[in-house]
């Protein structure tokens, strides 16, 4: 066993020994295992040692999958994997203080932590409504000849998912892939492996699913390589960087073409124009840059204001930052957490220092490291920022929030939000619905909130455009990524 300490006690965890692979932990089969060392971003302290997996496990998970594939879980109806799926739901349900507190230890404040797994809980009963629903289409006999589409699982999935929502981004692949009748390898960031090992157990423990169907390679870039270049595993769903996708992609090609999703990083433009409610707008910039310390792939780090307003906003939104309670995310006094890790605090840092150094911007509030333990950063603001500015073209990962020079026209700012490559999400606040729509459709990104911002509902998809990837989590869409298509005809 081991112990996380909060605010409110200890919270006492099982010791993974290693991968979950066949329904159970074991040892890693990898030639030379290691232990990786987790640590609290709080305070630097160490949380745990993960036995990570290697290339082998990852051969033992696929074997354990293609067996379950023709066994049992070959056998479960859709009726079988929805109350599979919603006894996923109630085990995280029943579990939910313990998945937070491991969320939170990694730099999460706990109330964000806690929001994170109720998401969780909600999109696995979200996809149980969908797995005895799934069906093909049936069309008019012509000529003697019957013709109908049946829906078939992809088979052995590799999901691969990033630091930021450690056990929320699982579930948006888990859960649509399980309802389609797939078996699952997930490989969780390196960073954050502990509450997707937990969801193993709970799975193991709580519900009926077939051993071998889901399994959990904790691990760096061998497992993630492996995963990808493995010639029995026909789909790949990744959520990271650009630059990682890119090897997905190649990897993908040179193995056996198999199927992609990819949700990468983003650039996501803010736009707030003068008839807006500026209150809220300030409210809702605040949580699209900084909700979860920055580290969000759709976190609105680009900011348009309508010219006119610029000063009463900045006013505002600087007032609204400086309220923020900078602490130990396992303590509830605290609202702002830290960088997972000291090699996203010192490259966010880089950012900073570089941005107020090229004389591309001016520093508003923040700037600094908070404290001298633990990965902290103030919330950080810098306006005036030019168009060519690094902090307003390249993915900073953390919270930093660039204001860019004010706008005139409805046309000027759609093309100054569109000029990047990514095309992940956008924001807008207006009080004309009629602007508000020509902006939906004119923004080059997945997905646009309007008047709001970052709320992401298990029954719509998500995903992006261009450099921020292609193929969609959550919805009714999601269940694409994990199915292929049959077309039958029959003469009769």
């Amino acid at each position: 066993m081991f112990s996380i300490k909060t605010s409110k006690g200890p919270v006492s965890f099982t010791r993974f020994v290693g991968p979950f692979i066949n329904g159970k932990f074991q040892p890693s089969l990898a030639a030379k295992p290691s232990r990786k060392p987790l640590f609290n971003p709080c305070t630097e302290e160490l949380l745990e040692n993960v036995e990570e997996a290697g290339p082998e496990d990852v051969d033992a998970a696929v074997k354990s999958a293609q067996a379950a594939l023709k066994g049992p879980w070959k056998n479960f109806t859709g009726r079988k994997r929805r109350n599979v799926l919603l006894d996923i739901a109630q085990a995280v349900e029943k579990n939910i203080w313990n998945l937070t507190v491991l969320e939170a230890a990694c730099g999460k404040p706990l109330e964000e932590a806690k929001f994170d797994i109720e998401e969780v809980i909600e999109c696995f009963r979200y996809f149980a409504g969908h797995a005895d629903k799934l069906h093909g289409q049936n069309f008019a006999t012509e000529d003697n000849h019957k013709s109908y589409t049946v829906r078939k699982p992809v088979g052995v999935c590799g999901l691969i998912t990033s630091f930021n929502y450690p056990l929320v981004l699982a579930a948006w692949k888990i859960a649509p892939a399980l309802a389609c009748g797939n078996a699952i390898i997930l490989k969780p960031a390196p960073q954050t492996p502990l509450s997707s090992l937990m969801l193993g157990e709970l799975i193991a423990k709580h519900t009926d699913l077939p051993h071998g169907v889901f399994n959990v390679l904790p691990g760096g870039e061998a497992v993630g390589t492996a995963i990808v270049n493995h010639k029995d595993i026909h789909k790949c769903s990744f959520t990271g960087s650009g630059g990682v996708g890119r090897k997905v992609m190649a990897g993908a090609a040179q193995s056996n073409l198999k199927s992609v999703t990819l949700e990468l990083g983003g650039k996501s433009p803010l736009i707030v124009f003068a008839d807006a409610d500026l209150d809220q707008a300030v409210e809702d910039v605040f949580g699209a840059i900084f909700s979860n310390m920055g580290q969000n792939c759709c976190a609105g780090s680009r900011l348009f204001l309508e010219k006119g307003i610029e000063t009463d906003f900045l006013k505002k939104l600087k007032a609204r930052v400086e309220e923020v309670k900078i602490g130990d995310t396992l303590d509830e006094a605290y609202n702002f957490g830290t960088m997972v890790d000291r090699v996203q605090f010192e490259r966010v840092m880089n950012f900073i220092e570089k941005a107020k150094k090229d004389g591309d911007s001016e520093l508003l509030v923040g700037g600094k490291r908070h404290g001298d333990k633990g990965y902290f950063i103030e919330p950080t603001v810098f306006h005036n920022v030019k168009e060519t500015a690094m902090i307003a073209t390249e993915e900073v990962f953390g919270p930093v929030l660039s204001v860019m020079k004010p706008f005139s026209s409805l046309d000027e700012v759609l093309e100054r939000a569109n000029a990047t490559p990514y095309g992940l999400a956008s924001g807008v606040w207006t009080k004309d619905l009629t602007k508000a729509e020509h902006c939906v459709q004119e923004l080059e990104t997945g997905v646009t909130w309007v008047n709001c911002y970052n709320l992401c509902s298990s029954h719509l998809p998500f995903g992006g455009v261009k450099a921020s990837g292609f193929g969609k989590d959550l919805g009714a869409e999601a269940l694409n990524e994990y199915t292929t298509v049959k077309a039958v005809t029959i003469r009769i």
